[in-house]
Parts: structure tokens; C-alpha cells; sequence
């Protein structure tokens, strides 16, 4: 009888978990354990929006802002703060119109006190007593021919050499009597129109550079000699073109239109084919 309930109860134990495991979505009788919980988020309830008293405005105007003014804060700028001022308006004045016809008056003052004493001559600027001075080179002058007061200027100025362009036929014994007597030495270059050759022109310019160093004056008596021979020096001595040779003589004050330049001009036709 006893082994009928047991086999009773075994036969419905398998029957119930057969039909278990024919249901759809059914786990085992004897699970480990219990399928887990799905945890589920509830949202927060919303919260209510509480305004301050006196702070609720009508809809469709828009938020007052308080009356009392917000101090900016301090600028740290350098540049000036504008200032309202008013505009500029010329002053009246008590005195007429000036006429427009009357000319200006010219206001004249009193000379400056002449100065005296040993600066004063130190001071005064050294203009040399020579008609058309002017300066050819470093330390090298040139002019016309120089009086007395002229060849005391040279010796001041410590002009060691003193050459006189002149023609062959010139008496020049008083003049180098008067330029020996101070101390200078005196050379004379003899040329003319006749006898200038390319062997004359480079006399003349180993002349110049030869005593350039101690100061050199060079004059004739009216500048018809002097301006081919100082022309001739810039052109071969220096080496300047034929435009630049011109403007340097004329700086120095000689014309070119005479016999002499024609001169000059067959010897550049002879020397520069």
C-alpha cells in the first residue's frame, strides 16, 4: 500500500512539471530562483513656481528694471574724460576792423650790439677778397686773379701753391714777386689755344693732384683759359662725362663759349674716336 502512494505521488510530480514545460514563458518547478525585478523610474512631480509678492507682471508687458541707478565700476583707461563744454566763441573785441587797403606797417628794431673783443674775429665768417672764389675739389680753389688783400687771405688760409693759367706772351714778374714776398710758391702754366695738346691737359692735371695735398689756389685773368683747363681735369682727371665736366666748370663760374673751347673740343675729336 505503500509503494502504491509513492508511486502515485512520483507518476503526478512528473505529470505537473510536464505540463509545465509545455506553457509558453513557464521556468522549471525546481528554478534556482525567481526571475529579477524590472526596476522602474518614476519621474519627480513637478514643482510649482512660486513668484515674490510684487513681483508679478501682466502678460504681454515686459519686467521693470529698479529705479536706483547702477554705479559702473571704476575705468581703468588713461585717456581723459570728455567734458561738456561749451562751444568756443571768438571774444569781442573793442578795437575797429582792420582796413584791407592800407599796407602793413613794417616794424623795424634795432640792430644787435655789435660784439668786440679778441672772439669777435674768430667768430666773423672768412670770406676771401677774390672775384669768383670757388672751391674745385678738396683743398684745391679756384678764381680769377687775386689782389693784394686776396693773396693775404691765401697765406692766412695757409695755401701753399699758387698757379697762373696764362699765355706764353704774359709778363707775370710782378705777380710772382707779390706771391714769392708771402711765402707761397708760384707756378706758371703756360697754354693757348694753338698749343693745348693731350700732353698739356695731363700736365695740368698731375699739377693739381700734386699739390692738392698742401692747398692749391689756381687763377687766370679773365676765365677764358682757366675754364678749358679745369673742364679738361674733370674729364680725363676724374673721369665724368662730358655733361658732368661742363656743369662742374660752370660751378666754378667759367664760360665755355670761347676760342680756347673750341680748342677743347678738337682735342677731345683727336683723342676720342
Amino acid at each position: 500500500m505503500t509503494r502504491v502512494f509513492w508511486f502515485t505521488g512520483i507518476a503526478g510530480m512528473l505529470l505537473a512539471q510536464l505540463g509545465c514545460r509545455n506553457a509558453c514563458e513557464r521556468r522549471p518547478l525546481f528554478a534556482d530562483h525567481a526571475p529579477p525585478k524590472q526596476m522602474v523610474i518614476m519621474p519627480p512631480p513637478p514643482q510649482r513656481v512660486v513668484q515674490p509678492i510684487g513681483a508679478v507682471q501682466a502678460p504681454g508687458d515686459f519686467p521693470t528694471l529698479p529705479t536706483d541707478p547702477v554705479k559702473p565700476p571704476p575705468s581703468i583707461s588713461k585717456t581723459p574724460e570728455l567734458r561738456n563744454e561749451p562751444p568756443w566763441q571768438p571774444k569781442e573785441s573793442s578795437e575797429p576792423p582792420a582796413n584791407r587797403d592800407v599796407p602793413p606797417r613794417v616794424h623795424l628794431y634795432a640792430p644787435e650790439a655789435i660784439e668786440k673783443g679778441p672772439d669777435a674775429a674768430a667768430k666773423k665768417p672768412l670770406l676771401p677778397p677774390i672775384a669768383q672764389f670757388a672751391v674745385a675739389k678738396d683743398n684745391v680753389y679756384a678764381g680769377l686773379r687775386p689782389k693784394l688783400d686776396g693773396l693775404d687771405w691765401l697765406k692766412d688760409n695757409r695755401i701753399d701753391t699758387i698757379v697762373h693759367i696764362r699765355l706764353e706772351t704774359t709778363d707775370d714778374a710782378a705777380e710772382r714777386q707779390e706771391i714769392e714776398k708771402r711765402g707761397m710758391k708760384y707756378v706758371a702754366f703756360e697754354v693757348s689755344p694753338q698749343t693745348l695738346t693731350k700732353a698739356k691737359a695731363d700736365e695740368f692735371i698731375k699739377l693739381v693732384r700734386d699739390h692738392a695735398k698742401q692747398g692749391v689756389f689756381v687763377y687766370d685773368s679773365d676765365g677764358s683759359l682757366a675754364g678749358a683747363m679745369w673742364y679738361l681735369h674733370y674729364r680725363w682727371g676724374e673721369f665724368l662725362a662730358d655733361d658732368a665736366s661742363q656743369l662742374r666748370t660752370r660751378h666754378l663760374g667759367y664760360q665755355l663759349q670761347t676760342d680756347m673751347w673750341l680748342a677743347v673740343q678738337k682735342l677731345l675729336s683727336e683723342n676720342n674716336p
